[in-house]
């Protein structure tokens, strides 16, 4: 099977954004669906505006690097340079087509690269960090601190997207957690990645959430930017990181 960003590519016009083509989709599915107007074979991912025979088309990841776009799919919020209504009807399509067998059988087995962000400062900082399926939410919690002002002073716990207080994980760390006094919640040290993974159906362009001191909207988030296997992960780990725990690293970081 080809990558999304094979089969989706970027076409350039005279309007302010670049919109995204369906190059699966055959002229009779495009004339009954979204594109007005003529240009290239293919499928247009919205119904604004017309094509053209002059419009250009490049891959998608020779316009992300022109423009500095931080993605490696279609995952998260659109940049700016795309259209929107693209990009959406877009990550929905990449959903649709995956496999659910094939993500079944992955769980347990694959790592993640996630790049965690403040939400506020996400075009300035970030930080990559690297999880085995074992990896708990413990080490990744320690990790997570390490890149941010965080500490045990701080009240947090993670969740999935963006939820706020409502979080399906109910994950807090250690001592909070025997602070709480709720059992409905979870200790850090006892969920694993696999764990997250296999409850959330954890993906590439996925995200998790982290707020903390509960009476502010303070947040990070990360997105999942690749999918590691077990090898590949290996690899990864084995190589020169920034920091580390016994089964996690921060690999990779853009500061101010």
């Amino acid at each position: 099977m080809s990558e999304p960003t094979d089969r989706f590519v970027i076409e350039i016009g005279t309007g302010t954004v670049a919109h995204i083509i369906d190059t699966d989709a055959d002229q009779s599915e495009t004339d009954s669906h979204f594109s007005l107007g003529l240009s290239g074979p293919g499928e247009k991912m919205c119904s604004r505006g017309n094509r053209h025979p002059g419009d250009k088309r490049v891959p998608f990841a020779e316009f992300a690097s022109h423009h500095d776009i931080d993605k490696v799919g279609f995952e998260g919020d659109a940049p700016d340079e795309i259209c929107s209504y693209c990009w959406s009807n877009t990550r929905e399509a990449v959903e649709n087509d995956r496999d659910p067998d094939d993500l079944s059988e992955q769980i347990g087995t694959v790592g993640y690269r996630l790049r965690w962000k403040q939400k506020g400062r996400a075009r300035e900082e970030w930080y990559d960090i690297v999880v085995r399926p074992e990896t708990t939410m413990a080490e990744l919690d320690r990790l997570v601190c390490r890149i941010t002002t965080l500490d045990d002073f701080h009240l947090r716990m993670y969740g999935l997207e963006d939820e706020y207080l409502e979080s399906s994980l109910n994950v807090l760390p250690d001592h909070q957690y025997e602070e709480a006094g709720d059992r409905t919640y979870t200790r850090a040290s006892e969920m694993t990645i696999a764990d997250v993974a296999e409850r959330a159906r954890l993906r590439e362009g996925d995200r998790l959430s982290l707020i903390y001191d509960f009476g502010t909207p303070s947040h990070y988030y990360c997105i999942v930017k690749e999918v590691y296997e077990p090898d590949r992960l290996d690899e990864v780990l084995d190589g020169d990181v920034i920091t580390s725990t016994d089964t996690a690293a921060i690999v990779r970081e853009k500061r101010p």
